[in-house]
Order: structure tokens, then sequence, then C-alpha cells
């Protein structure tokens, strides 16, 4: 996805929704402070949804977005990317304290990406090959850091499932990454 295109996503929900606020999750929270991952040959280019979290959202709010600009709707019949409503027991699965980091995005005043270190924490907690390629993707732009990642997974609290999961990960993910 590109960022031209979240932004169109961003303005439809807004406009037919009205939100508090919205948080991007997902992939495409990278693309407003790296706009370059959804250009040709980039990890985001093939990418065609955007995942939101609205505040205030009801089943009725999100079944008419959904219509509206989610997934096999005319919204993304004529453009060809689409909004994913995200419920709110989606929080369950981000690291403790994401709210804390979440930062900005340039031209909305109540639109915010999930920080780039609490997504890879969620894309090592998953483990599936299309979130690990994207990880070592921006290891390698130098998007996120491999000390950085490393430190923010020793001190945010998981579970010992999650923590199962990201330590079986990592130090596969971060081969040929760190110095030293």
């Amino acid at each position: 996805m590109r960022l031209p295109f979240l932004k169109h996503v961003l303005d439809s929900v807004s406009a037919l929704s009205h939100p508090r606020r919205i948080v991007l999750l997902g992939s495409s929270s990278l693309l407003p402070t790296a706009p370059q991952l959804g250009e040709p040959g980039q990890p985001l280019e093939f990418s065609n949804d955007a995942d939101l979290l609205l505040d205030p959202v009801n089943q009725e709010m999100a079944n008419m977005l959904m219509e509206a600009v989610g997934s096999g709707s005319l919204f993304e019949k004529q453009n060809g990317y689409h909004a994913d409503i995200l419920r709110p027991q989606t929080i369950e699965t981000l690291p403790t304290g994401w709210e804390t980091r979440l930062h900005p995005v340039s031209g909305y005043d109540h639109v915010f990406t999930l920080d780039p270190y609490d997504l890879a924490i969620v894309k090592l907690m998953i483990g599936r090959k299309k979130d690990l390629d994207l990880l070592r993707a921006l290891l390698a732009l130098k998007i996120i850091a491999p000390d950085r990642l490393r430190r923010h997974y020793q001190t945010i609290p998981l579970n010992e499932n999650e923590s199962f999961a990201i330590g079986r990960n990592l130090p596969t993910l971060l081969l040929g990454f760190e110095s030293g």
C-alpha cells in the first residue's frame, strides 16, 4: 500500500464515522514514517489493506464501515485497497504499554500509529513467514535496529506463551544483523 492510498482510507473512514481516534495497526502503521515501504520493490508494495482500530466503535458502525470501505466493498473494487476495521479485543494482543508509545500521523489530529517496535513484537509473536520477512526487511532498511528490538523484548511484560514465541523467533531473525 502506498501512503496516498492509506490517507484515502483514513479520510474515507473519518468522513463516515467521525471517530475521536484512529490507531493504525499492522504493517500499514509503518507508512506514515517510512512511506518508501509501499513503493515498487519494497516490502509493502502488494499490501492492500489498512488495519484500523477506531474509538469509539460499535458493531453497527463496524458493519457499516466494512460494507463501505472493507474487503469486497465497491470502494475496494474501485481503488484496489480497503480498510479492516478491528474489534476492540485486538488490543489484548498488543504489548503492555502500547498506548504510551503511539506516534501521531502528520496531517491528522486524531490518527496515531503503533510504534514500530511494538509492531515487531506482535509480528515475532505471530511468527508467520511473511511477518518475519517483513521484519528482516525493516532491519535491512534500518527502520528498526537489532539492539533496540532486543531491549524492547526484554523490557515489556509478556506472558509465558508470548515470551516463548518471541524467544524462539528473535535469534533467527537477528542472525546476521547484530554486530559482535
